[in-house]
Protein backbone atom coordinates (compact mmCIF):
# COMPACT_ATOMS: atom_id res chain seq x y z
CA UNK A 1 0.00 0.00 0.00
CA UNK A 2 1.26 3.41 -0.99
CA UNK A 3 0.38 6.77 0.50
CA UNK A 4 0.13 9.42 -2.19
CA UNK A 5 -0.04 13.19 -2.34
CA UNK A 6 -3.62 14.52 -2.61
CA UNK A 7 -2.71 16.81 -5.49
CA UNK A 8 -1.71 13.77 -7.50
CA UNK A 9 -4.51 11.60 -6.21
CA UNK A 10 -7.29 14.00 -7.18
CA UNK A 11 -6.39 13.68 -10.84
CA UNK A 12 -6.41 9.87 -10.61
CA UNK A 13 -9.84 10.04 -8.99
CA UNK A 14 -11.17 12.31 -11.73
CA UNK A 15 -10.00 9.85 -14.36
CA UNK A 16 -11.60 6.90 -12.56
CA UNK A 17 -14.74 8.90 -11.84
CA UNK A 18 -15.19 9.77 -15.52
CA UNK A 19 -15.32 6.04 -16.31
CA UNK A 20 -17.99 5.54 -13.63
CA UNK A 21 -20.03 8.63 -14.40
CA UNK A 22 -22.72 6.75 -16.30
CA UNK A 23 -23.45 4.53 -13.28
CA UNK A 24 -23.93 7.47 -10.92
CA UNK A 25 -21.71 5.79 -8.33
CA UNK A 26 -18.89 8.29 -8.30
CA UNK A 27 -19.03 11.67 -6.60
CA UNK A 28 -16.68 14.66 -6.71
CA UNK A 29 -13.85 14.63 -4.19
CA UNK A 30 -13.19 17.68 -2.07
CA UNK A 31 -9.82 17.17 -0.48
CA UNK A 32 -8.27 19.13 2.35
CA UNK A 33 -5.60 18.76 5.02
CA UNK A 34 -7.80 16.30 6.94
CA UNK A 35 -7.85 13.83 4.03
CA UNK A 36 -5.50 10.92 3.56
CA UNK A 37 -5.16 9.05 0.29
CA UNK A 38 -3.74 5.60 -0.38
CA UNK A 39 -3.31 3.46 -3.47
CA UNK A 40 -3.68 -0.30 -3.08
CA UNK A 41 -0.75 -2.47 -4.15
CA UNK A 42 -1.72 -5.45 -6.38
CA UNK A 43 -0.45 -7.89 -3.76
CA UNK A 44 -3.00 -6.60 -1.25
CA UNK A 45 -6.08 -7.24 -3.35
CA UNK A 46 -9.18 -9.03 -2.02
CA UNK A 47 -8.91 -7.69 1.51
CA UNK A 48 -12.01 -6.18 3.08
CA UNK A 49 -11.90 -2.40 3.01
CA UNK A 50 -12.22 -2.05 6.80
CA UNK A 51 -9.53 -4.70 7.43
CA UNK A 52 -7.23 -3.05 4.92
CA UNK A 53 -7.55 0.41 6.45
CA UNK A 54 -7.30 -0.77 10.05
CA UNK A 55 -4.19 -2.86 9.37
CA UNK A 56 -2.35 -0.71 6.86
CA UNK A 57 -3.40 2.87 6.75
CA UNK A 58 -4.47 4.50 9.97
CA UNK A 59 -3.96 4.20 13.73
CA UNK A 60 -7.67 3.42 14.16
CA UNK A 61 -9.28 0.24 15.44
CA UNK A 62 -11.45 -1.73 13.00
CA UNK A 63 -14.65 -0.70 14.78
CA UNK A 64 -13.64 2.95 14.42
CA UNK A 65 -12.85 2.42 10.74
CA UNK A 66 -16.26 0.79 10.21
CA UNK A 67 -17.94 3.79 11.80
CA UNK A 68 -16.02 6.20 9.56
CA UNK A 69 -17.03 4.18 6.50
CA UNK A 70 -20.68 4.14 7.62
CA UNK A 71 -20.56 7.93 7.99
CA UNK A 72 -19.52 8.26 4.33
CA UNK A 73 -16.03 9.51 5.13
CA UNK A 74 -14.26 6.85 3.04
CA UNK A 75 -14.42 6.53 -0.74
CA UNK A 76 -12.81 4.15 -3.20
CA UNK A 77 -12.03 5.70 -6.59
CA UNK A 78 -14.42 8.52 -5.71
CA UNK A 79 -17.35 6.25 -4.89
CA UNK A 80 -18.86 5.11 -1.59
CA UNK A 81 -18.21 1.47 -0.76
CA UNK A 82 -19.28 -0.78 2.10
CA UNK A 83 -16.87 -1.96 4.78
CA UNK A 84 -17.06 -5.42 3.19
CA UNK A 85 -15.83 -4.15 -0.20
CA UNK A 86 -12.85 -6.19 -1.44
CA UNK A 87 -10.06 -3.84 -2.44
CA UNK A 88 -8.25 -4.27 -5.78
CA UNK A 89 -4.82 -3.32 -6.97
CA UNK A 90 -4.77 0.30 -8.11
CA UNK A 91 -7.79 1.34 -6.04
CA UNK A 92 -7.44 4.86 -4.70
CA UNK A 93 -8.84 5.15 -1.18
CA UNK A 94 -9.65 8.52 0.34
CA UNK A 95 -10.21 8.85 4.09
CA UNK A 96 -11.59 12.04 5.60
CA UNK A 97 -10.52 12.34 9.23
CA UNK A 98 -13.51 13.49 11.32
CA UNK A 99 -12.80 16.48 13.58
CA UNK A 100 -12.83 15.80 17.34
CA UNK A 101 -15.88 16.84 19.32
CA UNK A 102 -15.28 19.90 21.48
CA UNK A 103 -14.37 19.23 25.10
CA UNK A 104 -16.79 20.38 27.80
CA UNK A 105 -14.04 20.41 30.45
CA UNK A 106 -12.13 23.54 31.40
CA UNK A 107 -8.35 23.74 30.96
CA UNK A 108 -6.44 24.61 34.14
CA UNK A 109 -2.81 25.38 34.85
CA UNK A 110 -1.21 22.51 36.77
CA UNK A 111 2.29 21.31 37.55
CA UNK A 112 2.40 17.94 35.77
CA UNK A 113 5.14 15.31 35.96
CA UNK A 114 5.42 14.47 32.26
CA UNK A 115 7.66 11.46 31.64
CA UNK A 116 7.43 11.51 27.82
CA UNK A 117 5.68 13.63 25.21
CA UNK A 118 5.51 13.88 21.42
CA UNK A 119 2.99 15.30 18.96
CA UNK A 120 0.51 12.44 19.38
CA UNK A 121 0.65 11.25 22.99
CA UNK A 122 2.18 11.79 26.40
CA UNK A 123 2.98 9.66 29.44
CA UNK A 124 2.41 11.19 32.86
CA UNK A 125 3.39 10.18 36.39
CA UNK A 126 0.21 10.89 38.36
CA UNK A 127 0.69 11.95 41.98
CA UNK A 128 -1.47 10.42 44.71
CA UNK A 129 -4.73 12.15 45.71
CA UNK A 130 -5.25 13.61 42.21
CA UNK A 131 -8.65 12.78 40.71
CA UNK A 132 -8.28 11.72 37.09
CA UNK A 133 -11.58 12.83 35.54
CA UNK A 134 -14.22 15.43 36.47
CA UNK A 135 -17.14 13.90 38.37
CA UNK A 136 -19.74 15.03 40.91
CA UNK A 137 -17.79 16.65 43.72
CA UNK A 138 -14.68 17.03 41.53
CA UNK A 139 -15.63 19.36 38.66
CA UNK A 140 -12.23 21.06 38.62
CA UNK A 141 -8.68 20.44 39.73
CA UNK A 142 -8.56 17.04 38.05
CA UNK A 143 -5.83 15.52 35.93
CA UNK A 144 -7.92 16.05 32.80
CA UNK A 145 -8.26 19.77 33.55
CA UNK A 146 -4.48 20.00 33.98
CA UNK A 147 -3.80 18.08 30.78
CA UNK A 148 -6.11 20.38 28.81
CA UNK A 149 -4.29 23.37 30.25
CA UNK A 150 -0.94 21.89 29.25
CA UNK A 151 -2.09 21.13 25.71
CA UNK A 152 -3.69 24.55 25.36
CA UNK A 153 -0.29 26.19 25.94
CA UNK A 154 1.24 24.18 23.11
CA UNK A 155 -1.66 24.56 20.63
CA UNK A 156 -1.40 26.83 17.61
CA UNK A 157 -4.15 29.50 17.68
CA UNK A 158 -4.30 29.77 13.89
CA UNK A 159 -5.50 26.17 13.55
CA UNK A 160 -9.23 25.64 13.06
CA UNK A 161 -9.63 22.22 14.66
CA UNK A 162 -10.91 23.77 17.90
CA UNK A 163 -9.47 23.42 21.38
CA UNK A 164 -7.08 20.54 22.09
CA UNK A 165 -8.36 17.31 23.61
CA UNK A 166 -6.70 15.03 26.13
CA UNK A 167 -7.78 11.44 25.57
CA UNK A 168 -7.57 9.48 28.81
CA UNK A 169 -6.88 5.94 27.71
CA UNK A 170 -7.15 4.41 31.19
CA UNK A 171 -7.62 5.54 34.77
CA UNK A 172 -6.04 5.22 38.17
CA UNK A 173 -7.93 5.56 41.43
CA UNK A 174 -7.56 8.87 43.23
CA UNK A 175 -5.20 7.37 45.84
CA UNK A 176 -3.11 5.42 43.32
CA UNK A 177 0.01 7.08 41.94
CA UNK A 178 1.97 6.25 38.81
CA UNK A 179 2.10 6.06 35.05
CA UNK A 180 -0.70 6.84 32.62
CA UNK A 181 -0.69 7.28 28.84
CA UNK A 182 -2.76 10.03 27.20
CA UNK A 183 -3.70 10.30 23.52
CA UNK A 184 -3.69 13.75 21.90
CA UNK A 185 -5.71 12.82 18.80
CA UNK A 186 -8.86 10.71 18.33
CA UNK A 187 -7.08 8.14 16.18
CA UNK A 188 -4.19 7.69 18.62
CA UNK A 189 -6.61 7.47 21.54
CA UNK A 190 -8.63 4.85 19.69
CA UNK A 191 -5.53 2.81 18.85
CA UNK A 192 -4.27 2.88 22.43
CA UNK A 193 -7.67 1.86 23.77
CA UNK A 194 -7.59 -1.05 21.34
CA UNK A 195 -4.24 -2.16 22.77
CA UNK A 196 -5.69 -2.12 26.28
CA UNK A 197 -8.75 -4.07 25.13
CA UNK A 198 -6.59 -6.67 23.36
CA UNK A 199 -4.30 -6.95 26.42
CA UNK A 200 -1.26 -5.78 24.50
CA UNK A 201 -0.29 -3.23 27.15
CA UNK A 202 2.03 -4.25 30.00
CA UNK A 203 1.12 -2.78 33.40
CA UNK A 204 3.09 -3.42 36.59
CA UNK A 205 2.54 -2.06 40.08
CA UNK A 206 4.16 -2.11 43.50
CA UNK A 207 1.96 -2.41 46.57
CA UNK A 208 2.38 -2.76 50.31
CA UNK A 209 0.06 -5.42 51.71
CA UNK A 210 -0.87 -6.59 55.18
CA UNK A 211 0.61 -9.99 56.01
CA UNK A 212 3.44 -12.15 54.73
CA UNK A 213 2.35 -14.62 51.99
CA UNK A 214 3.95 -18.05 52.20
CA UNK A 215 3.97 -18.30 48.41
CA UNK A 216 6.49 -15.71 47.25
CA UNK A 217 5.28 -15.89 43.65
CA UNK A 218 1.90 -16.71 42.24
CA UNK A 219 -0.95 -16.02 39.86
CA UNK A 220 -4.33 -15.08 41.27
CA UNK A 221 -7.06 -16.45 38.99
CA UNK A 222 -10.39 -15.30 40.44
CA UNK A 223 -13.35 -13.66 38.61
CA UNK A 224 -14.35 -10.16 39.72
CA UNK A 225 -17.81 -8.60 39.66
CA UNK A 226 -20.02 -6.22 41.62
CA UNK A 227 -20.32 -7.01 45.31
CA UNK A 228 -23.77 -8.30 46.22
CA UNK A 229 -23.53 -6.62 49.62
CA UNK A 230 -22.40 -3.19 48.39
CA UNK A 231 -22.92 -2.21 44.76
CA UNK A 232 -20.21 0.44 45.03
CA UNK A 233 -17.62 -2.25 45.73
CA UNK A 234 -16.25 -5.18 43.75
CA UNK A 235 -15.59 -8.71 44.91
CA UNK A 236 -14.50 -12.15 43.77
CA UNK A 237 -17.70 -13.79 42.58
CA UNK A 238 -18.59 -16.82 40.47
CA UNK A 239 -20.52 -14.64 38.01
CA UNK A 240 -17.71 -12.08 37.62
CA UNK A 241 -15.42 -11.47 34.69
CA UNK A 242 -12.20 -13.51 34.34
CA UNK A 243 -9.41 -11.71 36.20
CA UNK A 244 -5.72 -12.59 36.39
CA UNK A 245 -3.06 -11.02 38.59
CA UNK A 246 0.56 -12.16 38.76
CA UNK A 247 2.63 -11.21 41.80
CA UNK A 248 6.07 -11.53 43.38
CA UNK A 249 6.92 -10.73 46.99
CA UNK A 250 9.91 -8.34 46.88
CA UNK A 251 10.50 -8.03 50.63
CA UNK A 252 8.69 -8.50 53.93
CA UNK A 253 8.80 -6.54 57.17
CA UNK A 254 8.97 -7.33 60.87
CA UNK A 255 5.75 -5.38 61.43
CA UNK A 256 3.84 -7.91 59.30
CA UNK A 257 3.76 -6.26 55.88
CA UNK A 258 5.07 -7.24 52.44
CA UNK A 259 6.11 -5.20 49.41
CA UNK A 260 4.74 -6.90 46.31
CA UNK A 261 5.52 -6.47 42.61
CA UNK A 262 2.30 -6.99 40.62
CA UNK A 263 1.56 -7.47 36.93
CA UNK A 264 -2.00 -7.17 35.69
CA UNK A 265 -2.97 -9.69 33.01
CA UNK A 266 -6.51 -8.29 32.89
CA UNK A 267 -7.83 -4.84 33.75
CA UNK A 268 -10.85 -5.03 36.05
CA UNK A 269 -11.90 -2.17 38.31
CA UNK A 270 -10.08 -2.38 41.67
CA UNK A 271 -8.55 -5.69 40.52
CA UNK A 272 -5.40 -5.56 42.66
CA UNK A 273 -7.25 -4.41 45.77
CA UNK A 274 -9.97 -7.05 45.38
CA UNK A 275 -7.62 -9.93 44.60
CA UNK A 276 -5.33 -9.30 47.56
CA UNK A 277 -8.25 -8.81 49.92
CA UNK A 278 -9.57 -12.15 48.65
CA UNK A 279 -6.28 -13.82 49.54
CA UNK A 280 -6.35 -12.27 53.00
CA UNK A 281 -3.65 -9.67 52.32
CA UNK A 282 -5.44 -6.33 51.83
CA UNK A 283 -3.45 -3.32 50.71
CA UNK A 284 -2.12 -1.06 53.46
CA UNK A 285 -4.10 2.16 53.75
CA UNK A 286 -7.14 0.80 51.89
CA UNK A 287 -10.31 1.95 53.72
CA UNK A 288 -12.65 0.08 51.39
CA UNK A 289 -11.19 -3.42 51.09
CA UNK A 290 -9.50 -3.85 54.46
CA UNK A 291 -10.40 -6.71 56.78
CA UNK A 292 -13.41 -6.32 59.06
CA UNK A 293 -12.39 -4.79 62.36
CA UNK A 294 -9.10 -3.49 60.99
CA UNK A 295 -8.49 0.08 62.14
CA UNK A 296 -7.03 2.92 60.13
CA UNK A 297 -3.26 3.21 60.38
CA UNK A 298 -1.82 6.71 60.39
CA UNK A 299 1.40 5.38 58.84
CA UNK A 300 -0.50 4.83 55.59
CA UNK A 301 -2.56 7.94 54.70
CA UNK A 302 -3.66 6.46 51.37
CA UNK A 303 -3.78 3.15 49.52
CA UNK A 304 -0.17 1.99 49.18
CA UNK A 305 -0.34 1.27 45.44
CA UNK A 306 1.86 2.69 42.67
CA UNK A 307 1.74 2.08 38.89
CA UNK A 308 5.48 1.63 38.43
CA UNK A 309 5.87 0.37 34.84
CA UNK A 310 3.94 0.81 31.61
CA UNK A 311 4.62 -0.59 28.14
CA UNK A 312 2.76 -0.22 24.83
CA UNK A 313 3.31 0.08 21.08
CA UNK A 314 3.42 3.61 19.72
CA UNK A 315 0.33 3.97 17.47
CA UNK A 316 2.16 6.03 14.85
CA UNK A 317 5.78 4.85 14.81
CA UNK A 318 5.22 1.24 15.88
CA UNK A 319 8.07 1.53 18.39
CA UNK A 320 7.88 -0.39 21.67
CA UNK A 321 7.56 2.16 24.46
CA UNK A 322 8.51 1.16 28.03
CA UNK A 323 8.42 3.55 30.98
CA UNK A 324 9.06 3.33 34.71
CA UNK A 325 8.38 5.65 37.64
CA UNK A 326 10.02 5.46 41.08
CA UNK A 327 8.00 4.93 44.25
CA UNK A 328 6.69 8.38 45.29
CA UNK A 329 7.91 10.21 48.38
CA UNK A 330 4.86 9.50 50.57
CA UNK A 331 4.93 5.76 49.90
CA UNK A 332 8.70 5.54 50.26
CA UNK A 333 8.42 7.37 53.58
CA UNK A 334 5.95 4.73 54.81
CA UNK A 335 8.33 1.96 53.76
CA UNK A 336 11.32 3.62 55.45
CA UNK A 337 9.73 3.41 58.91
CA UNK A 338 9.30 -0.38 58.60
CA UNK A 339 12.01 -2.91 59.50
CA UNK A 340 12.88 -5.29 56.68
CA UNK A 341 13.09 -9.00 57.38
CA UNK A 342 16.19 -10.89 56.13
CA UNK A 343 15.73 -11.93 52.48
CA UNK A 344 14.51 -15.46 51.82
CA UNK A 345 15.55 -17.81 49.02
CA UNK A 346 13.32 -17.36 45.93
CA UNK A 347 10.73 -20.05 45.37
CA UNK A 348 9.50 -21.49 42.09
CA UNK A 349 6.29 -19.94 40.68
CA UNK A 350 2.96 -21.46 41.66
CA UNK A 351 -0.50 -20.93 40.24
CA UNK A 352 -2.24 -21.80 43.50
CA UNK A 353 -0.75 -19.63 46.25
CA UNK A 354 -1.40 -20.97 49.76
CA UNK A 355 -1.68 -17.86 51.91
CA UNK A 356 -0.58 -17.86 55.51
CA UNK A 357 -2.60 -15.88 57.98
Amino acid sequence: MKKIDPSVGIEIIRQKSNKQATTGDARPEKLNSDCRMFQVDPGESKKRLDHYLAQKCLPFSRSRIQKIIDEGLVTVNGADEAASYKVRGGDLITVRIPPPAPSADNPEEMDLDIVYEDETLLVINKPPQLVVHPAPGHRSGTLLNGLLGHLMKDSEPEKEEGPPRAGLVHRLDQDTSGLMVVGKTPEVLDHLMGQFKDRKVSKSYVALVHGIPSAKRGTIDAPIGRSTGDRKKFAVTATGKPSLTRYRVVKSYVEGFSLVDITLLTGRTHQIRVHFQHLGFPLAGDPVYRKKGMREDSRFPRVMLHAARLGFTHPVTGAEMIFSAPIPVDMQGALDILTELPPVQPLSPTKSPLPSR
